[in-house]
């Protein structure tokens, strides 16, 4: 389907928007994790964001899909339960600019999945983008410490010798690895059903099936938790969070999904980067140590190559 110029100009400013929630997600994620168990609030999240998408869907009148089901499961297996249980779970040991920067290697993921389904076209400076990705993730994780043996990269969040390396900033950056590989294929195994159906339709009928896979897991711990204890203000941007990056975002990303190439949407990531260091360093106090710059530029300057045409090739 060939989109107009007016309808690209529209793709592009949703994923904007996409890129804006998101990008302030990782420290309002850090934030609602100290307060509350990763499980619990993923679980809380999602309930929430399908009581809005799945209602807006009922209020408007959207006629549901009639087949696909199965691949509606698998797609909110990936892209709404995999994908926000390993962000919580990693952003509560790492920190809003390790996170940022792990999900920065989606458009690489996104890319190699797009070659195996036939979606993408392998080129030469595609393979370098990907190349100076890893590159950078591998610095980012202290490849280099752990080949050595330095053991400094069993720390946690707050600088302190880790006890488990369940409490480590790696294992944290790995889990959000984990987040971004989910999403990566989320995105593309999303790409053929997004061209056909509305968003509102399909971001409702996702989020629906997503229910009874985090009611087996996610129940017990909301049980469990003490919700009562929960400071207002956290409550306060866990509503935010379900409005914005949970329901809202979901929407303009498989909006901007029907009308642009899957790597270009994995691509806007790089934005996030910005949003999120900038968040982070207001919020939290975060700030880039020279292992994190090198990681970035190497991370940011392999998505760059992205939007630069290969001679001889047109863009994509």
């Amino acid at each position: 389907m060939q989109s107009s110029g007016q309808d690209t100009a529209r793709a592009v400013a949703a994923l904007l928007g996409v890129q804006l929630l998101f990008g302030t997600h990782y420290s309002a994620a850090r934030e609602l994790t100290t307060h509350l168990d990763p499980i619990a609030w993923t679980t809380i999240r999602q309930f929430g964001g399908a009581v809005l998408l799945v209602g807006a869907a009922l209020v408007l009148r959207k006629a549901w899909p009639r087949r696909g089901w199965g691949l509606l499961a698998v797609l909110g297996l990936l892209g709404v339960v995999l994908n926000q249980l390993l962000f919580n779970a990693g952003i509560q040991r790492s920190t809003a600019v390790h996170g940022a920067l792990v999900m920065a290697t989606v458009p690489a993921q996104t890319l190699a999945l797009g070659v195996l389904l036939g979606q993408e076209r392998l080129t030469r400076r595609k393979l370098v983008s990907v190349a100076l990705g890893a590159v950078g993730i591998a610095a980012l994780f202290g490849v280099d410490q752990l080949a050595v043996g330095t053991g400094a990269w069993l720390r946690t969040r707050d600088g302190a010798v880790a006890e488990r390396f369940s409490d480590t900033v790696l294992c944290g950056d790995l889990l959000i690895c984990g987040n971004a590989g989910a999403y990566s294929l989320f995105l593309a195994l999303s790409k053929r059903v997004s061209e056909t159906t509305d968003p509102l339709t399909l971001s409702a009928a996702i989020y629906a099936c997503s229910l009874p896979m985090i009611a087996v897991v996610g129940l017990p711990a909301v049980v469990a938790t003490d919700l009562a204890a929960v400071p207002g203000y956290v409550w306060l941007v866990a509503a935010l969070v379900i409005v914005g990056p949970t329901a809202l975002a979901y929407i303009l990303n498989l909006y901007a999904l029907r009308r642009l190439p899957t790597s270009l949407v994995g691509l806007f990531i790089n934005v996030q980067f910005i949003i999120a260091a900038t968040t982070a360093a207001l919020w939290h106090g975060e700030r880039l140590d020279d292992r994190t710059v090198i990681a970035a530029a190497a991370v940011l300057l392999g998505l760059s190559l992205r939007f630069v045409p290969e001679r001889g090739a047109s863009a994509g």
